[in-house]
C-alpha cells in the first residue's frame, strides 16, 4: 500500500514516536550524572582522609608497661601511631570506622586480616624489635610498634 501523503508529513509521523525515546535517554544521562556527582562527593572525602596519613606526626608516642594494650583504628589513623610495649604484651586492634581496615606488619610479623567496623583482633609478640605496619586498604595509614 502506498502512502500518498507529502514527504514532510511522512517524516513528522516517524519523529513523533522517537520523542519518548529521546526523553528517556536524556533522563538516563541526567540520572547518571547525579549518581556520579554523589559518588565523587563521597569518594573525594574518603580519598582526602586516606591521603592524610597517620605516621603519627601529630600524635604523642605512647610507652607503656601494661600487659594489655588497645590500638584503635579511627578516622583512617592508628591510635597510637607510635607505641612501645614490653615483649609478651597482648595487643588488640579495634576498628572504630565504618570501613574495613587491617594491620599488616612488614616482614609478616603479624597480619590481622580484614576487620570490618566494630571488629577486633589480638596478638602477643614475644620478640623484641621495631615493627612498622600499615592498613593495606588505605595508603598512608601506617604506624610503628616497638617491642622491648
Amino acid at each position: 500500500m502506498s502512502d500518498n501523503r507529502p514527504s514532510h508529513e511522512r517524516q513528522r509521523g516517524i519523529a513523533l514516536p522517537a520523542i519518548p525515546l529521546v526523553a528517556a535517554v536524556a533522563f538516563g544521562f541526567a540520572l547518571l550524572g547525579v549518581m556520579l556527582a554523589a559518588t565523587a562527593c563521597w569518594s573525594g572525602d574518603h580519598m582526602s582522609m586516606m591521603r592524610r596519613g597517620s605516621a603519627g606526626a601529630d600524635q604523642t608516642p605512647v610507652v607503656t608497661d601494661q600487659a594489655q594494650v588497645t590500638v584503635e583504628m579511627r578516622g583512617f589513623e592508628f591510635f597510637p601511631a607510635k607505641l612501645t610495649v614490653n615483649a609478651g604484651t597482648e595487643l588488640t586492634w579495634v576498628n572504630r570506622d565504618n570501613v574495613p581496615h587491617n594491620a599488616i606488619a612488614d616482614g609478616s610479623a603479624f597480619d590481622s586480616g580484614t576487620m570490618n567496623g566494630g571488629e577486633s583482633w589480638s596478638v602477643v609478640l614475644d620478640e623484641a624489635g621495631t615493627y612498622r605496619y600499615v592498613c593495606t586498604f588505605h595508603p598512608g595509614m601506617e604506624a610503628t610498634l616497638t617491642v622491648r
